[in-house]
């Protein structure tokens, strides 16, 4: 049988990462949405429900029966058969939902284990969804699902047909909390998560914005999650934080009438992700489908924030003072947890 190593491994459920996101946007932009407000309200409300609120209870039912093949295929399956169901709206969100809460469930949990929650890890695995969905949204062609798919179908079979290795992260490599410190550390960060969502939707864009400008931010979206990943493993998450948000703050603020600066600040926001990640990984300990999940479901309250109408001021305002919470609360937590015996 095939023998993968595990930084094969997060390479394949990245490429599949990038895959899932574009199979679905595909299907969605291109089959589902029409011109019909209620049909189109009924896709939005049925396909993120399953894709994103669904995910803590399926990150439970993961980490109770944590059988990676099983539930990739299970994965593999429902977005095919979106796909072919799409001529029908309901059942294909259905199908397109539930592939998708199973697909990053199961990919977060296992590149956790076989990476022993290695920062870098998880934010190279986290990075290349916003490309896909955005090409898939914007770019939308027969040929482009095709390749999608091809991806899906190789890399899962790789995957499920590679020796499978049996870990755990070792008990001691957890912090020694009590559960209200637990709750506590855990619930500030999903406001983060919250936050990190609602400023990504609000962020002001005050020029043309083109097809390249939008694979643009795509990309600078994706780079800062792998990079805040790498950053956050070498430099420590503490200084990351605060230098990523900064820079951040003033491009995204002061220079979001140039393309350039503000992709900047999309790409150093976006470091925060895989730090929120592994730090809800190591207090949720076993239950890190549970983390990935949950985290996953804090974006949609943040996202329907961000729909709502704001004044350009409040929008700064927001950035500002929201911004520099997050990174307040990131180092309150990495300091609780250091306190606890792990960094």
């Amino acid at each position: 049988m095939l023998q993968i190593k595990s930084y094969q491994r997060t390479i394949l459920y990245t490429i599949l990462h990038f895959a899932v996101d574009g199979i679905c946007a595909c299907i969605i932009f291109s089959n589902l949405y029409n011109d019909d407000y209620s049909i189109c309200l009924s896709v939005f409300l049925i396909y993120n429900f399953l894709a994103f609120l669904s995910q803590p209870f399926v990150g439970l039912l993961i980490d109770r029966y944590f059988s990676p093949k099983l539930f990739l295929l299970i994965s593999v399956l429902m977005l095919s058969l979106g796909y072919l169901f799409s001529f029908q709206f309901i059942v294909s969100s259905i199908f397109l939902g539930i592939g998708n809460s199973f697909f990053h469930v199961c990919g977060g949990k296992d590149i956790t284990v076989k990476s022993r929650n290695d920062i870098l890890s998880l934010g190279v695995f986290v990075s290349t969804g916003a490309i896909g969905l955005t090409l898939g949204q914007r770019c939308y062609s027969v040929a482009l699902e095709m390749i999608f798919f091809s991806i899906l179908f190789l890399g899962s079979g790789v995957l499920i047909l590679s020796k499978e290795e049996y870990l755990s992260i070792k008990d001691e490599a957890f912090p020694k909390l009590k559960i209200s410190k637990a709750v506590l550390f855990f619930s500030i960060i999903l406001l983060v998560v919250l936050i990190r969502s609602f400023i990504g939707k609000i962020i002001p864009l005050e020029f043309d914005v083109s097809l390249g400008v939008f694979i643009g931010i795509a990309i600078a979206t994706a780079l800062g999650k792998a990079l805040g990943g790498v950053a956050a493993k070498y430099l420590g998450a503490k200084k990351t934080i605060l230098a990523s948000m900064s820079i951040s703050i003033v491009c995204l603020c002061l220079g979001n009438t140039n393309p350039y600066t503000l992709c900047l600040g999309v790409m150093m926001f976006n470091f925060s992700m895989p730090i929120t990640l592994y730090y809800a990984n190591l207090i949720s300990k076993e239950k890190q489908g549970f983390a990935f999940g949950a985290l996953a479901a804090a974006l949609i309250p943040g996202y329907l924030l961000g729909l709502l109408e704001y004044s350009s001021l409040t929008i700064k305002l927001a950035i500002v003072i929201l911004s520099t919470l997050s990174a307040l609360i990131i180092c309150f937590v990495c300091q609780g947890v250091k306190r606890y015996g792990v960094d």
